[in-house]
Protein backbone atom coordinates (compact mmCIF):
# COMPACT_ATOMS: atom_id res chain seq x y z
CA UNK A 1 0.00 0.00 0.00
CA UNK A 2 1.35 3.42 -0.95
CA UNK A 3 1.65 5.77 2.00
CA UNK A 4 0.27 9.29 1.71
CA UNK A 5 0.72 11.97 4.36
CA UNK A 6 -0.99 15.35 4.37
CA UNK A 7 0.55 18.19 6.34
CA UNK A 8 -2.09 20.84 7.03
CA UNK A 9 -0.53 24.16 8.04
CA UNK A 10 -2.62 27.23 8.91
CA UNK A 11 -1.44 30.31 7.01
CA UNK A 12 -0.15 33.15 9.24
CA UNK A 13 -2.21 31.57 12.00
CA UNK A 14 -2.27 34.27 14.69
CA UNK A 15 -3.02 36.97 12.13
CA UNK A 16 -5.65 34.79 10.45
CA UNK A 17 -7.48 34.37 13.77
CA UNK A 18 -7.60 38.14 14.23
CA UNK A 19 -8.80 38.75 10.68
CA UNK A 20 -11.69 36.27 10.91
CA UNK A 21 -13.61 39.08 12.61
CA UNK A 22 -12.10 41.86 10.46
CA UNK A 23 -12.35 40.74 6.86
CA UNK A 24 -12.47 44.32 5.61
CA UNK A 25 -8.88 44.79 6.81
CA UNK A 26 -7.41 41.67 5.23
CA UNK A 27 -5.47 43.67 2.62
CA UNK A 28 -3.86 45.98 5.18
CA UNK A 29 -0.56 45.13 6.90
CA UNK A 30 -1.35 43.21 10.08
CA UNK A 31 1.08 42.01 12.77
CA UNK A 32 0.73 40.22 16.10
CA UNK A 33 3.17 41.04 18.90
CA UNK A 34 4.69 38.61 21.39
CA UNK A 35 4.97 38.81 25.16
CA UNK A 36 4.84 42.33 26.57
CA UNK A 37 4.17 43.65 23.05
CA UNK A 38 7.88 43.40 22.34
CA UNK A 39 8.51 41.72 18.97
CA UNK A 40 6.54 40.69 15.90
CA UNK A 41 5.62 36.99 16.09
CA UNK A 42 3.16 36.82 13.18
CA UNK A 43 2.38 38.92 10.12
CA UNK A 44 0.30 38.70 6.97
CA UNK A 45 1.51 38.94 3.38
CA UNK A 46 1.00 42.72 3.26
CA UNK A 47 3.26 43.16 6.29
CA UNK A 48 5.85 40.80 4.82
CA UNK A 49 5.84 42.88 1.64
CA UNK A 50 6.89 45.89 3.73
CA UNK A 51 9.99 43.99 4.82
CA UNK A 52 8.84 43.31 8.39
CA UNK A 53 10.64 40.15 9.47
CA UNK A 54 9.72 37.67 12.18
CA UNK A 55 11.12 38.81 15.53
CA UNK A 56 11.41 42.49 14.54
CA UNK A 57 11.10 44.71 17.66
CA UNK A 58 7.89 46.66 17.47
CA UNK A 59 9.55 50.02 18.08
CA UNK A 60 11.54 49.54 14.86
CA UNK A 61 8.53 48.94 12.61
CA UNK A 62 5.94 51.06 14.38
CA UNK A 63 6.30 54.12 12.12
CA UNK A 64 6.28 51.96 8.99
CA UNK A 65 3.02 50.30 10.05
CA UNK A 66 1.42 53.64 10.89
CA UNK A 67 2.39 55.02 7.46
CA UNK A 68 0.58 52.12 5.75
CA UNK A 69 -2.47 52.01 8.08
CA UNK A 70 -1.33 48.73 9.58
CA UNK A 71 -3.13 46.89 12.36
CA UNK A 72 -1.25 45.73 15.46
CA UNK A 73 -2.52 43.18 17.99
CA UNK A 74 -1.23 41.75 21.23
CA UNK A 75 -1.11 37.96 21.44
CA UNK A 76 -4.58 36.65 22.26
CA UNK A 77 -3.68 33.10 23.26
CA UNK A 78 -7.18 32.12 24.37
CA UNK A 79 -8.58 33.05 20.94
CA UNK A 80 -5.79 31.26 19.06
CA UNK A 81 -6.11 28.06 21.07
CA UNK A 82 -9.87 27.97 20.52
CA UNK A 83 -9.45 28.40 16.77
CA UNK A 84 -6.77 25.70 16.79
CA UNK A 85 -9.19 23.31 18.51
CA UNK A 86 -11.83 24.10 15.89
CA UNK A 87 -9.45 23.50 12.99
CA UNK A 88 -8.28 20.19 14.48
CA UNK A 89 -11.87 19.12 15.00
CA UNK A 90 -12.60 19.69 11.31
CA UNK A 91 -9.45 17.79 10.26
CA UNK A 92 -10.33 14.85 12.50
CA UNK A 93 -13.54 14.36 10.54
CA UNK A 94 -11.56 13.52 7.38
CA UNK A 95 -9.50 10.61 8.64
CA UNK A 96 -9.00 8.35 11.65
CA UNK A 97 -5.24 8.81 12.01
CA UNK A 98 -4.19 12.37 12.80
CA UNK A 99 -1.15 13.75 14.61
CA UNK A 100 -1.36 17.28 16.00
CA UNK A 101 2.13 18.69 15.56
CA UNK A 102 1.64 22.23 16.89
CA UNK A 103 -1.06 24.82 17.48
CA UNK A 104 -1.36 25.39 13.71
CA UNK A 105 -0.10 22.16 12.13
CA UNK A 106 -1.29 18.56 11.89
CA UNK A 107 -0.51 15.47 9.84
CA UNK A 108 -3.23 13.29 8.38
CA UNK A 109 -2.61 9.74 7.19
CA UNK A 110 -4.48 9.48 3.87
CA UNK A 111 -3.03 6.11 2.88
CA UNK A 112 -6.58 4.70 2.68
CA UNK A 113 -7.25 6.77 -0.46
CA UNK A 114 -6.48 5.70 -4.04
CA UNK A 115 -3.57 7.83 -5.38
CA UNK A 116 -5.74 9.46 -8.03
CA UNK A 117 -8.13 10.85 -5.38
CA UNK A 118 -5.57 12.30 -2.95
CA UNK A 119 -5.21 15.77 -4.48
CA UNK A 120 -8.96 16.28 -4.77
CA UNK A 121 -9.39 15.14 -1.17
CA UNK A 122 -6.80 17.69 -0.06
CA UNK A 123 -8.74 20.43 -1.84
CA UNK A 124 -11.91 19.34 -0.04
CA UNK A 125 -10.13 19.50 3.31
CA UNK A 126 -8.88 22.99 2.59
CA UNK A 127 -12.32 24.19 1.52
CA UNK A 128 -14.03 22.74 4.60
CA UNK A 129 -11.54 24.24 7.05
CA UNK A 130 -11.98 27.66 5.44
CA UNK A 131 -15.77 27.40 5.38
CA UNK A 132 -16.18 26.16 8.96
CA UNK A 133 -13.47 28.19 10.72
CA UNK A 134 -12.51 31.06 8.40
CA UNK A 135 -8.84 29.97 8.53
CA UNK A 136 -6.95 29.44 5.26
CA UNK A 137 -4.55 26.49 5.25
CA UNK A 138 -1.79 25.12 3.03
CA UNK A 139 -1.67 21.38 2.43
CA UNK A 140 1.39 19.38 1.39
CA UNK A 141 0.83 15.80 0.21
CA UNK A 142 3.66 13.28 -0.07
CA UNK A 143 4.82 9.78 0.80
CA UNK A 144 6.73 10.88 3.93
CA UNK A 145 6.39 13.53 6.61
CA UNK A 146 9.58 15.29 5.53
CA UNK A 147 8.44 15.49 1.91
CA UNK A 148 5.03 16.76 3.02
CA UNK A 149 6.86 19.56 4.84
CA UNK A 150 8.70 20.33 1.60
CA UNK A 151 5.40 20.34 -0.29
CA UNK A 152 3.87 22.75 2.22
CA UNK A 153 6.92 25.00 1.92
CA UNK A 154 6.52 25.06 -1.87
CA UNK A 155 2.79 25.79 -1.62
CA UNK A 156 3.41 28.86 0.55
CA UNK A 157 6.04 30.23 -1.82
CA UNK A 158 4.17 29.50 -5.07
CA UNK A 159 0.55 30.78 -5.18
CA UNK A 160 0.00 28.87 -8.43
CA UNK A 161 -0.58 25.67 -6.48
CA UNK A 162 -3.69 27.27 -4.90
CA UNK A 163 -3.03 25.92 -1.43
CA UNK A 164 -2.56 22.20 -2.22
CA UNK A 165 0.43 20.37 -3.70
CA UNK A 166 0.80 16.62 -4.15
CA UNK A 167 4.45 15.72 -4.77
CA UNK A 168 3.29 12.46 -6.34
CA UNK A 169 2.11 14.56 -9.28
CA UNK A 170 5.71 15.69 -9.95
CA UNK A 171 8.36 13.71 -11.77
CA UNK A 172 11.60 12.84 -9.98
CA UNK A 173 13.42 15.48 -12.05
CA UNK A 174 10.86 18.17 -11.14
CA UNK A 175 11.09 17.27 -7.47
CA UNK A 176 14.88 17.36 -7.53
CA UNK A 177 14.71 20.75 -9.21
CA UNK A 178 12.64 22.10 -6.31
CA UNK A 179 14.86 20.44 -3.69
CA UNK A 180 17.90 22.02 -5.30
CA UNK A 181 16.47 25.47 -4.55
CA UNK A 182 15.70 24.77 -0.89
CA UNK A 183 18.40 25.27 1.75
CA UNK A 184 19.25 22.22 3.82
CA UNK A 185 18.28 24.14 6.96
CA UNK A 186 14.68 24.30 5.71
CA UNK A 187 14.38 20.50 5.87
CA UNK A 188 12.35 19.23 8.81
CA UNK A 189 14.70 18.10 11.60
CA UNK A 190 17.74 20.04 10.37
CA UNK A 191 18.64 22.83 12.78
CA UNK A 192 21.09 25.68 12.39
CA UNK A 193 24.10 23.87 13.85
CA UNK A 194 23.38 20.70 11.86
CA UNK A 195 23.02 22.78 8.69
CA UNK A 196 26.43 24.34 9.36
CA UNK A 197 27.94 20.88 9.82
CA UNK A 198 26.41 19.82 6.49
CA UNK A 199 27.75 22.95 4.79
CA UNK A 200 31.26 22.08 5.92
CA UNK A 201 30.77 18.83 4.02
CA UNK A 202 29.46 20.64 0.91
CA UNK A 203 25.81 19.66 1.49
CA UNK A 204 24.01 22.94 0.95
CA UNK A 205 20.54 22.04 -0.33
CA UNK A 206 17.76 19.56 0.30
CA UNK A 207 18.74 17.80 -2.93
CA UNK A 208 22.32 17.38 -1.70
CA UNK A 209 21.02 15.89 1.54
CA UNK A 210 18.72 13.54 -0.34
CA UNK A 211 21.54 11.91 -2.28
CA UNK A 212 24.14 11.88 0.52
CA UNK A 213 25.15 8.48 1.92
CA UNK A 214 22.72 7.95 4.81
CA UNK A 215 25.12 5.64 6.67
CA UNK A 216 27.80 8.30 6.49
CA UNK A 217 25.31 10.90 7.79
CA UNK A 218 24.45 8.76 10.79
CA UNK A 219 28.09 8.06 11.56
CA UNK A 220 29.26 11.68 11.33
CA UNK A 221 26.11 13.43 12.62
CA UNK A 222 23.12 11.57 14.06
CA UNK A 223 20.18 9.34 13.27
CA UNK A 224 17.83 12.32 12.82
CA UNK A 225 19.83 13.55 9.82
CA UNK A 226 19.93 10.02 8.42
CA UNK A 227 16.15 9.73 8.65
CA UNK A 228 15.69 13.14 7.00
CA UNK A 229 17.80 11.98 4.04
CA UNK A 230 15.88 8.72 3.74
CA UNK A 231 12.52 10.48 3.91
CA UNK A 232 13.61 12.86 1.13
CA UNK A 233 14.03 9.72 -0.98
CA UNK A 234 10.47 8.63 -0.18
CA UNK A 235 11.35 6.07 2.51
CA UNK A 236 9.01 6.53 5.46
CA UNK A 237 10.83 6.63 8.81
CA UNK A 238 8.23 8.46 10.89
CA UNK A 239 4.59 7.31 10.70
CA UNK A 240 1.63 9.32 11.95
CA UNK A 241 1.09 8.71 15.66
CA UNK A 242 -2.45 9.47 16.78
CA UNK A 243 -1.65 9.03 20.46
CA UNK A 244 -0.07 12.14 21.93
CA UNK A 245 3.22 11.63 23.71
CA UNK A 246 3.11 12.14 27.45
CA UNK A 247 5.18 15.16 28.40
CA UNK A 248 8.11 14.60 30.73
CA UNK A 249 8.09 18.04 32.36
CA UNK A 250 6.08 21.23 32.26
CA UNK A 251 7.08 24.90 32.44
CA UNK A 252 4.96 28.01 32.99
CA UNK A 253 6.87 31.26 32.69
CA UNK A 254 6.36 34.81 31.42
CA UNK A 255 8.16 38.11 31.70
CA UNK A 256 6.54 40.74 33.90
CA UNK A 257 4.95 43.83 32.45
CA UNK A 258 7.16 45.89 34.77
CA UNK A 259 10.06 45.06 37.12
CA UNK A 260 9.07 43.68 40.53
CA UNK A 261 10.96 44.39 43.74
CA UNK A 262 8.55 43.44 46.54
CA UNK A 263 8.31 39.86 47.80
CA UNK A 264 4.52 40.07 48.03
CA UNK A 265 4.16 40.74 44.31
CA UNK A 266 6.60 37.97 43.45
CA UNK A 267 4.53 35.60 45.57
CA UNK A 268 1.44 36.57 43.59
CA UNK A 269 3.27 35.93 40.33
CA UNK A 270 4.62 32.48 41.23
CA UNK A 271 1.23 31.52 42.70
CA UNK A 272 -0.40 32.57 39.42
CA UNK A 273 2.09 30.49 37.40
CA UNK A 274 1.68 27.52 39.75
CA UNK A 275 -2.09 27.65 39.25
CA UNK A 276 -1.64 27.68 35.47
CA UNK A 277 0.80 24.78 35.70
CA UNK A 278 -1.69 22.81 37.78
CA UNK A 279 -4.40 23.48 35.21
CA UNK A 280 -2.15 22.13 32.44
CA UNK A 281 -1.36 19.06 34.53
CA UNK A 282 -4.99 18.19 35.09
CA UNK A 283 -5.88 18.78 31.45
CA UNK A 284 -3.32 16.11 30.51
CA UNK A 285 -4.38 13.89 33.43
CA UNK A 286 -0.96 14.07 35.04
CA UNK A 287 0.50 14.83 38.44
CA UNK A 288 3.96 16.04 39.42
CA UNK A 289 6.41 14.65 41.93
CA UNK A 290 8.86 17.57 41.83
CA UNK A 291 8.33 21.31 41.58
CA UNK A 292 10.77 24.15 41.09
CA UNK A 293 10.84 27.90 40.52
CA UNK A 294 13.27 30.44 39.13
CA UNK A 295 13.50 34.23 39.22
CA UNK A 296 15.92 36.60 37.55
CA UNK A 297 16.48 40.25 36.76
CA UNK A 298 16.66 41.80 33.30
CA UNK A 299 20.13 41.06 31.83
CA UNK A 300 19.60 43.79 29.21
CA UNK A 301 18.98 46.55 31.77
CA UNK A 302 22.27 48.40 31.92
CA UNK A 303 23.39 49.80 35.23
CA UNK A 304 21.06 47.54 37.20
CA UNK A 305 22.25 44.95 39.71
CA UNK A 306 21.84 41.41 38.37
CA UNK A 307 20.65 38.31 40.19
CA UNK A 308 19.22 34.91 39.27
CA UNK A 309 18.06 32.18 41.60
CA UNK A 310 16.29 28.83 41.43
CA UNK A 311 15.20 26.10 43.80
CA UNK A 312 13.18 22.89 43.70
CA UNK A 313 11.81 20.24 46.01
CA UNK A 314 10.16 16.83 45.98
CA UNK A 315 6.48 16.83 46.97
CA UNK A 316 5.39 14.40 49.72
CA UNK A 317 3.03 12.80 47.19
CA UNK A 318 2.59 13.39 43.44
CA UNK A 319 -0.01 16.13 43.05
CA UNK A 320 -1.96 18.32 40.66
CA UNK A 321 -3.82 20.06 43.50
CA UNK A 322 -3.35 23.79 43.01
CA UNK A 323 -3.19 24.83 46.72
CA UNK A 324 -0.36 22.35 47.29
CA UNK A 325 1.54 23.63 44.27
CA UNK A 326 1.09 27.25 45.39
CA UNK A 327 2.26 26.47 48.92
CA UNK A 328 5.38 24.74 47.58
CA UNK A 329 6.27 27.60 45.21
CA UNK A 330 5.89 30.26 47.90
CA UNK A 331 8.12 28.22 50.20
CA UNK A 332 10.78 27.97 47.49
CA UNK A 333 10.50 31.66 46.63
CA UNK A 334 11.31 32.69 50.20
CA UNK A 335 14.49 30.63 49.97
CA UNK A 336 15.85 32.39 46.88
CA UNK A 337 14.38 35.89 47.09
CA UNK A 338 16.90 38.67 47.64
CA UNK A 339 15.72 42.24 48.34
CA UNK A 340 17.07 45.18 46.40
CA UNK A 341 16.77 43.69 42.89
CA UNK A 342 14.40 44.50 40.03
CA UNK A 343 13.03 41.12 38.96
CA UNK A 344 11.89 40.78 35.36
CA UNK A 345 10.87 37.15 35.03
CA UNK A 346 9.77 34.15 37.08
CA UNK A 347 8.70 30.64 36.26
CA UNK A 348 7.38 27.41 37.72
CA UNK A 349 8.48 24.04 36.39
CA UNK A 350 7.12 20.59 37.20
CA UNK A 351 8.97 17.34 36.64
CA UNK A 352 8.78 13.59 37.28
CA UNK A 353 5.26 13.58 35.87
CA UNK A 354 3.07 10.51 36.07
CA UNK A 355 -0.55 9.61 35.22
CA UNK A 356 -3.09 10.93 37.69
CA UNK A 357 -4.75 7.53 38.00
CA UNK A 358 -1.57 6.08 39.53
CA UNK A 359 -1.65 6.79 43.28
CA UNK A 360 1.02 5.42 45.59
CA UNK A 361 -0.24 5.43 49.21
CA UNK A 362 2.09 5.83 52.15
CA UNK A 363 3.11 2.68 54.00
CA UNK A 364 2.79 4.39 57.39
CA UNK A 365 -0.70 5.81 56.93
CA UNK A 366 -0.06 9.49 56.09
CA UNK A 367 -1.95 9.05 52.84
CA UNK A 368 -5.76 9.43 52.79
CA UNK A 369 -7.88 8.15 49.92
CA UNK A 370 -10.81 10.27 51.11
CA UNK A 371 -8.68 13.43 51.12
CA UNK A 372 -7.36 12.73 47.62
CA UNK A 373 -10.91 12.20 46.34
CA UNK A 374 -12.00 15.49 47.92
CA UNK A 375 -9.12 17.34 46.24
CA UNK A 376 -9.95 15.79 42.88
CA UNK A 377 -13.62 16.81 43.14
CA UNK A 378 -12.72 20.37 44.11
CA UNK A 379 -10.32 20.81 41.19
CA UNK A 380 -12.82 19.24 38.79
CA UNK A 381 -15.41 21.86 39.78
CA UNK A 382 -12.91 24.73 39.44
CA UNK A 383 -11.77 23.54 36.01
CA UNK A 384 -15.33 23.01 34.81
CA UNK A 385 -16.45 26.50 35.84
CA UNK A 386 -13.38 28.12 34.28
CA UNK A 387 -13.89 26.18 31.08
CA UNK A 388 -17.54 27.20 30.81
CA UNK A 389 -17.38 30.83 32.00
CA UNK A 390 -13.79 31.65 31.03
CA UNK A 391 -10.34 31.19 32.48
CA UNK A 392 -9.93 33.07 35.73
CA UNK A 393 -13.59 33.04 36.73
CA UNK A 394 -12.50 31.08 39.81
CA UNK A 395 -8.99 31.56 41.17
CA UNK A 396 -7.05 31.36 44.43
CA UNK A 397 -6.58 34.47 46.53
CA UNK A 398 -2.81 33.96 46.58
CA UNK A 399 -2.78 34.79 42.84
CA UNK A 400 -3.66 38.42 43.66
CA UNK A 401 -6.47 40.68 42.51
CA UNK A 402 -4.85 43.64 40.74
CA UNK A 403 -1.82 41.89 39.18
CA UNK A 404 -0.25 45.08 37.94
CA UNK A 405 2.86 43.03 37.17
CA UNK A 406 1.10 41.00 34.46
CA UNK A 407 2.39 40.87 30.90
CA UNK A 408 1.62 43.98 28.84
CA UNK A 409 -1.09 43.42 26.25
CA UNK A 410 -2.23 46.92 25.42
CA UNK A 411 -3.55 45.92 21.98
CA UNK A 412 -5.43 42.79 23.04
CA UNK A 413 -8.47 42.00 20.90
CA UNK A 414 -11.67 40.64 22.47
CA UNK A 415 -11.78 36.91 23.26
CA UNK A 416 -14.81 36.49 21.03
CA UNK A 417 -15.14 32.71 21.30
CA UNK A 418 -14.17 32.02 24.92
CA UNK A 419 -15.69 34.85 27.01
CA UNK A 420 -19.42 35.57 27.08
CA UNK A 421 -19.00 39.30 27.89
CA UNK A 422 -16.68 39.67 24.87
CA UNK A 423 -18.79 37.81 22.32
CA UNK A 424 -19.07 39.53 18.94
CA UNK A 425 -22.09 41.83 18.82
CA UNK A 426 -23.80 42.66 15.54
CA UNK A 427 -25.78 45.95 15.63
CA UNK A 428 -29.36 46.00 14.48
CA UNK A 429 -30.42 48.07 11.48
CA UNK A 430 -31.74 50.88 13.67
CA UNK A 431 -28.49 50.96 15.71
CA UNK A 432 -26.38 50.95 12.56
CA UNK A 433 -28.26 53.68 10.67
CA UNK A 434 -29.43 55.62 13.68
CA UNK A 435 -32.97 56.85 14.50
Amino acid sequence: MQRTFALVDCNNFYVSCELVFRQAHSYQPVVVLGNNDGCVVARNQAAKALGIAMGTPYFRCRCLLEQHDGLVFSSNYALYQDFSDRVMQVLASFCQRMEVYSIDEAWLDLSFLPPEKVTRYGQQIRAQVLQRTGIAVSIGLASTKTLSKIACYLVKHAPGYRGVLNLADLSEEELDGHLGLIDAQEVWGIGRQTAQALQRRSILTARGLKYADHRWLRHLLNVTVQRAALELRGICCSPVTSKAKRCQDLLTSLSFGRPIERLEELEEAVAFYAARAGEKLRKQRLQASRIGIFIHTNPFERGSAQYAGSAELTLPFPSAFTPELITATKRLLRQIYRPGYRYKKAGVYLSELRPSYVLQPDLFGAFSWEEEARKARLMAVVDLVNEYVGRGALFWGAQGLQRSWEMKRQRLSPRYTTRWPEILRVPTASEYHGP
